[in-house]
């Protein structure tokens, strides 16, 4: 198709991708059957549709009654106004066109992000620690240059695109619904600044709400677009066990954080651990696992915030005053800091493990402690 003709195929994709009860398996296969022409397939009659794996009377019927509604011109319209667009083939990420089931086009609002992406996922109902770790993983992934991506649910997904846009960083959020439907509502000045930092996309037409067909759609994008995704905590099932094995079956490698075993949230990541899942104790963990599929020098272009001033203010006041104390490149054990710093020792064992955790500070074989550089 020549490019004059994008405008013309980018609405038949539209139309083709909102017919109801037609995933992208079955969309795919009618792309690869009508040279990529979405007109064509619009156009042909029942024999040569019904000739396509999946496609029956009924697909035939929803196609040319949506076709001959005025469908096409109402949702341009609607997305005229809220200053959406359709992208498709070439304009999507190159990881998700290299899916077994590619959309055939998203709707989108902001700018795609060109870095490489990091998908963080997790339960809705958070532990304290999994919020923590949440927002910190994606801040200072986010640090790193890569973009954050996750779905805008309560809990880990809202963590990690807040830490990502507090580092200054890229995020992007995939919809399980239309790009007009912002669930959940207390998410909108989230979303609206996501907007302005990234991107919002979704698969679904405008005016869609979420169901349980929706989500997995939705994840397996989230998984797809990234080099990685990273489970924070999640029980035995949900989304994000879903989203791990759609990451595991495209090739992706899939992070976990581990969790307390006798915690509900953390038996998802558990069980991914056991499975063979790559064990993450800090950011850099992840940054070293990929660095063979990175381009050093694109990932340091796109980072906003320079990495050798950290902002530690979302630290605890015991954990500043740590850092602070080693800052100055002192080597110090649990004790030596106590007397240094006249913090009680029950305080400062669990806030040098989340120091640890969070891979600002390093313990030496010696037992000391020392700033991680």
């Amino acid at each position: 198709m020549s490019q004059l003709d994008k405008g013309k195929e980018r609405d038949g994709r539209m139309v083709l991708n909102c017919v109801p009860g037609v995933g992208p398996v079955i969309l795919n296969r009618l792309i690869e059957r009508f040279s990529k022409d979405p007109w064509q397939i619009l156009s042909a009659n029942q024999a040569e549709l019904r000739q396509v794996k999946g496609v029956g009377n009924q697909v035939v019927e929803s196609m040319q009654k949506l076709l001959n509604s005025g469908w096409l011109k109402k949702e341009k319209e609607k997305m005229e106004k809220m200053s959406a667009r359709f992208v498709h083939t070439d304009e999507l990420p190159k990881f998700l066109n290299q899916l077994t089931d590619p959309p055939i086009g998203l709707y989108c609002l902001g700018e795609i992000p060109k870095q490489p992406c990091i998908s963080i996922v997790g339960t809705r109902g958070p532990s304290i620690y999994g919020k923590k770790l949440a927002r910190q993983f994606a801040s200072e992934l986010a640090q790193a240059g890569f973009c954050i991506v996750s779905g805008m649910a309560r809990g880990v997904d809202s963590e990690a695109h807040m830490g990502a846009l507090e580092a200054g960083g890229k995020t992007m959020a995939f919809l399980g619904s239309g790009l007009d439907v912002i669930y959940p509502p207390e998410n909108l000045e989230l979303y609206r600044k996501i907007q302005s930092s990234g991107a919002i996309l979704s698969e679904f037409q405008l005016g869609r709400r979420a169901d349980r067909r929706t989500f997995p759609m939705r994840n397996r994008l989230v998984a797809g677009i990234s080099l990685g995704v990273l489970v924070i905590e999640s029980a035995k099932s949900g989304g994000s066990m879903i989203t791990a094995r759609f990451a595991a079956e495209q090739g992706r490698t899939v992070f976990a954080l581990p969790g307390r075993v006798d915690q509900p949230e953390s038996q998802g990541c558990l069980d991914l651990l056991r499975d063979g899942a790559t064990l993450v104790r800090n950011p850099n963990d992840i940054i070293e696992e990929l660095s063979p599929m990175l381009n050093h020098s694109e990932v340091q272009s796109n980072t906003k915030v320079t990495p050798e001033k950290k902002d530690l203010s979302y630290l605890d006041q015991e954990e500043q005053i740590l850092m602070h104390s080693l800052s100055a490149g002192e080597v110090l054990d649990s004790d030596g800091l106590q007397k240094t710093t006249k913090i009680q020792l029950s305080k400062i064992v669990p806030a040098l493990t989340m120091l640890e955790i969070r891979g600002l500070i390093i313990k030496r074989p010696d037992g000391k402690y020392e700033a991680n550089p």
